[in-house]
């Protein structure tokens, strides 16, 4: 079955971005492109402002603004059929935001991915691109997938980051569901607490023999048990149907900038990553680490909540 999408697309280029990498990621998908707009000021606030206006005035006012959203939903709709994408047009006033406007459309017509910017301008944009995006992260209950402006690999790997998590399964179960055709690259991060803290380099570089030894031991176990994580999560993304491989990173950088570094090294066309959903904090690479991929990573992000719909 064709993967179900719900596209927010304000006509600016980021949010153009955003449709093209959605059609290479979810080729022959089908869904919606909605466009939110500045619900108009209503009778009672314009009599209060002192502006004179009549419900003719403001009548015309929402179908201007009505007409222009309509217009750009459409633009997307095309834009969208060029990818390959078989989509509809919708235009809604944001009620009571932009973001619960598009979390309750994405509920609607049940989509398995919300598709939207991490940047806009202003005007419309404003109502889908930005600080929006975030919202819709922290909120939605499936997955997102959140494109930067620019243009983005389109034939290389999904890079999914895996720690074990009940999240960490949610996006291997995603990412097959979703990226049947794509390479996998699972990838877990793993700090040294020997070589990157004070204590840990003093027990290394100590001169007892025996607490060197012990503080080889101990990094060692470490570096196992990242390699033993890697392999559970290939063998999830086998299972997945994904053609996947893997690789712990050992770092004592933030785990977003790790990520981000692999995602360059082996071309990615997308990230994937888990977060527990509703602002939760999930465990070494997932939760805040999205936040991180989403804000600052030029590679497009999917993110899936630990409890995210079939």
């Amino acid at each position: 079955m064709p993967t179900r999408l719900l596209i927010a697309y304000d006509g600016s280029p980021p949010a153009a971005e955003a449709l093209a990498t959605a059609g290479h990621l979810f080729s022959g998908a089908h869904g919606r492109v909605l466009t939110v707009f500045d619900s108009p000021l209503d009778y009672q606030q314009l009599q209060r402002s002192r502006l004179g206006a009549d419900t003719a005035t403001l009548d015309a006012v929402a179908r201007e603004s009505s007409d222009a959203a309509e217009a750009i939903a459409a633009q997307g709709v095309a834009i969208g059929h060029s990818v390959g994408l078989a989509l509809e047009p919708r235009a809604t006033a944001e009620d009571p935001s932009p973001w619960r406007t598009i979390v309750a459309m994405a509920d609607e017509i049940d989509a398995e991915v919300i598709v939207c910017g991490s940047r806009g301008r202003g005007g419309v944009a404003r109502s889908l691109l930005g600080s929006t995006s975030t919202s819709v992260l922290h909120h939605a209950e499936r997955p997102v997938l959140v494109v930067p402006a620019g243009p983005a690999a389109s034939d290389g790997p999904a890079l999914i980051a895996y720690d074990a998590s009940p999240a960490a399964h949610a996006a291997i179960a995603a990412a097959g569901r979703l990226l049947t055709r794509r390479r996998a690259v699972i990838v877990n991060v793993w700090y040294s607490s020997i070589r990157h803290t004070l204590t840990g380099r003093a027990l290394a570089d100590g001169p007892i023999a025996d607490l060197r030894e012990f503080a080889g031991d101990y990094e060692q176990v470490f570096a196992e048990a990242a390699t033993s994580v890697v392999e559970e999560g290939v063998s999830r993304a086998r299972e997945a149907g994904l053609d996947a491989s893997g690789e712990p990173i050992e770092s004592d950088s933030g785990a977003w900038r790790v990520l981000e570094r692999a995602a360059t090294d082996h071309g990615a066309a997308v990230i994937v990553c888990g977060s527990r959903g509703r602002g939760a904090v999930a465990s070494t690479v997932l939760g805040s680490v999205s936040s991180g991929l989403v804000h600052n990573v030029e590679t497009p992000t999917l993110v899936v909540p630990a409890g995210a719909l079939p």
